[in-house]
């Protein structure tokens, strides 16, 4: 569990700073940008969470009542509006709603099956909803298609190692270290590879 908070802080940050997503800076791109980027889904914390976006309740809760509102009005008038629907999702995800946030990630993933930053944010919903199975086939897909794709490779040893495959979850938070040796979640894997005795 401590290994898998990583995520939270990961992915938060990503989202915080990403263009067109449902909480990071600028214009939120509209269906048919081909600029749009998933929403990154943040998970549980290893280390003590600083806060979300404000208004946002990390960790449980609901989702902004407000931004919850237009972006359902978006899906709504456009069931296409994959902005929206990484937007919902996401909004979910940020308030530990995981089984609510899994329809609009699928919705999503439906009109961007290749968008590897989307996949692995549904499969860290699946593993918040614990069907972590179903979250390492996912990020199995992701790592198909993209093997050093450092979002997928940390969620792997989490989730791998969360379930008790500890040769997964240490090959995977090696690979990780490998490929990203200085990202900011460098030192939660090596962290999570001490805890498994590796």
């Amino acid at each position: 569990m401590l290994a898998f908070g990583g995520v939270l802080a990961y992915f938060l940050r990503i989202g915080l700073s990403t263009t067109g997503s449902a909480l990071g800076p600028g214009v939120v791109a509209q269906q048919g940008d081909s600029n749009i980027q998933a929403t990154p889904v943040p998970g549980e914390v290893v280390i003590p969470q600083s806060g979300g976006a404000p208004g946002n309740s990390v960790g449980g809760g609901s989702p902004p009542q407000a931004a919850a509102g237009e972006l359902k009005g978006r899906v709504a008038r456009n069931p296409h509006d994959l902005s929206a629907l990484v937007g919902l999702a996401s909004l979910y995800a940020d308030a530990a709603k995981f089984p609510q946030a899994l329809p609009y990630y699928k919705r999503a993933l439906a009109l961007d099956p290749g968008n590897p930053d989307l996949r692995t944010d549904y499969a860290t919903a699946l593993h918040g909803s614990n069907e972590d199975l179903e979250s390492l086939a996912q990020l199995q897909v992701v790592l198909a298609a993209k093997p050093d794709f450092p979002p997928a490779l940390f969620n792997e040893g989490i989730v791998a190692s969360s379930i008790g495959r500890r040769t997964q979850a240490v090959a995977a938070f090696q690979k990780f270290l490998k490929v990203a040796p200085n990202d900011s979640h460098a030192e939660d894997a090596r962290t999570a590879l001490k805890n498994i005795g590796a």
